[in-house]
C-alpha cells in the first residue's frame, strides 16, 4: 500500500489546491456525491464495452474521491458525517464496480488447469468480499482502539488503480477479458491477504482487560 509518509507528502503539496477549491464554495460532501455520480456514469459505458470512455471517467471519478478529503483537510472542514458519507459511498461505488465487470460478461475462468473450475464471476466476488473486509477490518479495529494506519498491501487506492490499467491495457491489448480476470483474481488473493494482515495485526497489538 501507499506509505504513510507518501501521503502526508502529497497532502501537503496539494494543500494549496484543496484551499482554492474550498474558496469556490464547494463543500466536501459535494465532491464525495459527484464522485458517486461520475461512478455510476463510468459503470455505464463499461457495460457498454467502451473502455477508453469509463477509463476517462473512472480516472475523474476517483480524483473526486482523493479531492473530498483534500478540501475537507486544507479547509479544516473535516466532519464525521462527512466521513461517514464518504465511507457508505465507497463501499457502494465498490459494489457498481465490480458488479458491472459480471454484469459485461468479462470475468471468465483462468485456463490454468486446477484452476479453471473457479469461474470468473466467483473471482469477483472474492475480491469485492476482500474490498468490503479491508475497510471493515480496519473500522472494526480503530474502533476498538487499534490502529491500521499503514497496514496491508491492497487498499482501495491500489485496488481502482490496477482496475483501471488493467481494463486500458486488455482494451489495448484486444483481450479484455483476458487481462481483467487475472487482475480481478489478483485483487481476490491479495485483497483478503490485506484482511488477514489486519487480524493479525489487530490480534497481536489489541489488550484485553
Amino acid at each position: 500500500m501507499l506509505s504513510k509518509t507518501l501521503k502526508e507528502n502529497a497532502g501537503r503539496a496539494l494543500e494549496p489546491l484543496g484551499k482554492g477549491i474550498g474558496k469556490l464554495g464547494i463543500k466536501p460532501n459535494h465532491i464525495t456525491i459527484a464522485g458517486f455520480v461520475l461512478t455510476f456514469y463510468a459503470a455505464w459505458f463499461l457495460y457498454n464495452k467502451d473502455v477508453y470512455y469509463a477509463f476517462l471517467i473512472g480516472l475523474i471519478a476517483s480524483l473526486f474521491d482523493g479531492a473530498d478529503g483534500l478540501v475537507a483537510r486544507s479547509t479544516r472542514t473535516s466532519s464525521i458525517k462527512g466521513g461517514y458519507l464518504d465511507a457508505v459511498i465507497d463501499r457502494y461505488a465498490d459494489c457498481i464496480a465490480f458488479g458491472t465487470l459480471i454484469l459485461c460478461g468479462w470475468m471468465k475462468p483462468i485456463p490454468i488447469q486446477g484452476l479453471d473450475v473457479i469461474s470468473g464471476e466467483m473471482w469477483a466476488i472474492a475480491a469485492l468480499a476482500g474490498a468490503f473486509q479491508t475497510s471493515y477490518s480496519r473500522a472494526a479495529a480503530e474502533r476498538l482502539g487499534v490502529s491500521q494506519e499503514s497496514i496491508g498491501i491492497i487498499e482501495r487506492p491500489e485496488r481502482w488503480f490496477l482496475l483501471g490499467m488493467g481494463l486500458l491495457i486488455g482494451e489495448m491489448l484486444g483481450d479484455v477479458e483476458t487481462i481483467i480476470t487475472w487482475v480481478v483474481a489478483f485483487l481476490a488473493i491479495f485483497g483478503n491477504i490485506t484482511v488477514l494482515q489486519r487480524m493479525y495485526h489487530f490480534w497481536t497489538e489489541a489488550k484485553d482487560d
